[in-house]
Parts: C-alpha cells; sequence; structure tokens
C-alpha cells in the first residue's frame, strides 16, 4: 500500500496496474510497477545500512540520481520519494555477467566507471558518504579460510587512507548494477553508495568483480581500458585491493547468490572463494 501511495503522490493521475518483486541486490529490496499507461516504474527500498549516514537515504538517493542524470551520466531518472521508498524509471534491458563479446564488454565497463570518475559533483548542495568511513568491521575471530588475518595484517602495514585526488565514485561498480540492450551499456543503477574519494577505490572494487566473472587475464585488460579513458596513478591500488578483497569475506556466500540471474549459474562460493584467495596472494605479493 505504501508503495502504491508513494506512485500515485508521482503520478496522480496514473492506476497502478501490477506490483512484483523483482531482482534486486543483496542489501536493497525492488518493486516492478506497471501503471494502467503502460509505463514501467521501480519502487526501491534502500538498504538499511544507509540510515547510519542519512537521516533519509531514499531522498539520498533521489537527489544524488538528480544530479548524476545532469551530468549526462545514463542513471535512472527518479521520480518521487517518501515513507523510505524511491520510485524511479525502469530501464529496459537487463544486467549481465555473461557478454557475448567480452573485450567491448570491458571496455565499454571502463568507459562508464571512467566517466563517473571524469563527472564532477564536488559543488553539489547535498552529502555524499564519507570516503574514509570503516571499510570493514573485523570480526573477532576473522575468517582464515578467505585469507583475512593475512589481509588484515597487510593493512595495518599501510597509512590510513592515503592521499588521493577526490573525485565522484559509483561505490558499488560491478555487472549487476549495470544495464545493457543490444551489447550496449545503456544504464547504471544503485546509487545509493555514491561518494567522493579516489579512483583507485572504485577501480579495485571492479577488478574484483571482472575476475570473478572472466578471470585475472580480462581484470588486467580492463584495468587497461580504464586508464586509457582515465589516465590515473595506480600507487595506492594496493591498498584499495586489500580493502575490496575484504568486503565480502563476512558473507561470501550471499555474493555467490546475484549470479544465478545473471546469467551465470556456474559462478557458486566455492569459485568465488578460489578466484578471492588467488586475488589476495596476487595482492600480498604486491604489497
Amino acid at each position: 500500500e505504501l508503495v502504491r501511495q508513494s506512485v500515485c503522490r508521482a503520478f496522480p493521475a496514473a492506476e497502478v496496474a501490477e506490483i512484483r518483486p523483482m531482482q534486486g541486490g543483496m542489501s536493497s529490496e525492488m518493486l516492478f510497477v506497471r501503471l494502467s499507461d503502460g509505463q514501467k516504474l521501480v519502487a526501491r527500498f534502500p538498504a538499511a545500512y544507509m540510515a547510519e549516514f542519512f537521516s533519509d537515504p531514499a531522498a539520498q538517493e533521489f537527489h544524488t540520481l538528480q544530479a548524476v542524470r545532469r551530468a549526462g551520466l545514463p542513471a535512472p531518472e527518479p521520480f518521487a520519494f517518501g515513507e523510505g521508498i524511491l520510485i524511479l524509471e525502469y530501464l529496459e534491458g537487463k544486467s549481465t555477467a555473461f557478454p557475448a563479446n567480452p573485450s567491448d564488454f570491458l571496455d565499454q565497463m571502463a568507459a562508464g566507471l571512467a566517466a563517473i570518475h571524469q563527472t564532477d559533483l564536488s559543488s553539489g548542495d547535498f552529502k555524499f558518504i564519507p570516503h574514509n568511513k570503516p571499510a570493514h568491521k573485523v570480526p573477532e575471530t576473522p575468517n582464515a579460510e578467505l585469507g583475512e588475518p593475512e589481509v588484515l595484517r597487510a593493512l595495518s602495514r599501510w597509512a590510513e587512507y592515503p592521499p588521493a585526488p577526490s573525485v565522484l565514485r559509483h561505490g558499488d561498480f560491478w555487472p549487476g548494477n549495470l544495464i545493457w540492450r543490444n551489447e550496449r551499456l545503456i544504464g547504471i543503477i544503485d546509487w545509493e553508495n555514491a561518494l567522493l574519494g579516489p579512483a583507485a577505490a572504485d577501480l579495485a572494487i571492479s577488478r574484483l568483480d571482472v575476475a570473478w566473472i572472466l578471470g585475472f587475464e580480462a581484470m588486467d585488460e580492463f584495468t587497461g581500458r580504464y586508464l586509457a579513458h582515465n589516465p590515473i596513478g595506480l600507487g595506492d591500488l594496493t591498498y584499495w585491493e586489500l580493502r575490496a578483497a575484504l568486503r565480502p569475506m563476512a558473507n561470501l556466500p550471499d555474493w555467490a547468490a546475484p549470479y544465478a540471474a545473471l546469467d551465470r549459474p556456474d559462478i557458486t562460493y566455492p569459485a568465488m572463494r578460489t578466484t578471492l584467495l588467488n586475488f589476495v596472494e596476487r595482492v600480498l605479493q604486491n604489497d
């Protein structure tokens, strides 16, 4: 009922014909909404943890989407927010981790990430998540099976948050947040984690995600293509890769679950565990 009320506030003359669950992220819930006139919308409930940073996470994402769209980035149009719900445009396309042309996929993905990092929103009138928010809540017993103790030890040798130019970051730039149509990248979704910070931090996250879906050779190809679009220094990449490696260690099985809907039922917890351990080994060799 709250979704219907939110939709009616945005489209007073419309009637809701259909509401059904749709594939969402690991921490957020989304509903597909179809109006009687055929228009398609998404009702999005921001992740609960966003309340740590913003009094109204739905409003925050609404204004973020407005800003990135004004800047020319391919984000869905936001229509309304209220009662913890964001109503936004439904993008006609799909997310996939099984590209028909991997090199073209990587180049478009790299260009999309570079475009975000080259967008200046520093003068905006709303706040972002602080980029130096805690990277990882260290558990009482670190996950030795995934190499967490070694990663934490390596991180302890780095000065906290190496200084770097601050750019617009997406915060979770992975295949599940990219929308494709006819093998063209037409949308970037899930902007609730948007923040200002080092470009290498986003790059590190995306590198691990590319390694999971296409392997380490593709990961390095993606990096090269990104640098061709946006040359940046990589002196602190090891630090950000260590932080990226920590992100899934508390709940890696949950990270594996969405891949079936991305055309990759083969990307399971065991497969992701192997890749993550190899990723960590590569990073530690560079430390």
